[in-house]
């Protein structure tokens, strides 16, 4: 039997082949890593546009962090054994605190206090400021961190371009309304918060919050509160601008 029609392959040829298996296999994990962050980030974005949400149906549903070994007189909590339910004190709402280049989002009670003849023919946010609402820092501080090290990126208020970073959640003792306000907290958070809901420039302005990826490549997943009064306020849009001009508020 003639051998001339068989021949094996040379090494120029195994050579090539494994050349572009290598290229194809290394394309494949890439992919695959790019997929995974992907995966990662969006589940980053969605979880936290949840989390905000929650919020909202947490003073909806008038949870409170107290546990009864401390009282709440006139606003404040002071120690002493008080059960829940029992104390003048009216559970508000909540503040929710964002760190701009950090994950960590921290969030603290609001509590306020029915004033004597009070009119509750007034509108929401005259209610809520009559009820002196004011910030507790001792008692149910909670802390959340953004999944998979994504981080806030930066923030805008859109009716004037402030970088804002507290979103004050507050219930009107009428309607059960929730107001929102949006301003700028010191890093130790002020208690009185009668000067922030009674500014008009903080109440009820649609404010974007940014959040990017743990490496910081990629478009932003943009977190829209409006002036909705329940958890429809926040919505959150998927690879936002990627000039940052949505959440670059100074």
């Amino acid at each position: 039997m003639s051998e001339q029609g068989q021949r094996g392959f040379t090494v120029i040829e195994v050579t090539l082949f494994l050349a572009i298996t290598g290229l194809l296999f290394m394309i494949a994990i890439l992919g695959t890593g790019n997929t995974i962050r992907s995966v990662r980030f969006t589940d980053s974005g969605r979880a936290t546009t949840a989390f905000l949400q929650r919020q909202y149906d947490d003073i909806i549903n008038g949870l409170n962090q107290r546990n009864g070994n401390q009282a709440c007189i006139a606003g404040v909590i002071v120690p002493g054994n008080q059960p829940v339910g029992t104390s003048p004190c009216l559970m508000l709402g909540k503040l929710v605190t964002f760190q701009v280049n950090s994950p960590v989002i921290t969030t603290y009670d609001v509590v306020g206090t029915e004033p004597a003849n009070v009119d509750y023919g007034q509108t929401d946010t005259q209610l809520i400021s009559a009820f002196q609402p004011r910030l507790i820092t001792s008692v149910g501080v909670g802390t959340y961190r953004i999944p998979w090290e994504a981080y806030i990126s930066g923030t805008k208020r859109l009716s004037d371009n402030q970088g804002v970073t507290g979103l004050l959640l507050i219930r009107s003792p009428k309607s059960s309304r929730i107001v929102s306000y949006t301003y700028k907290p010191g890093a130790v958070p002020a208690t009185d918060l009668t000067p922030i809901v009674n500014s008009a420039a903080n109440t009820s302005q649609t404010t974007n919050f940014c959040i990017k990826n743990a490496d910081g490549v990629g478009l932003p997943v943009k977190i829209v509160v409006t002036s909705a009064p329940t958890q429809q306020a926040v919505q959150a849009t998927f690879d936002a601008d990627s000039g940052g001009n949505e959440c670059n508020g100074i």
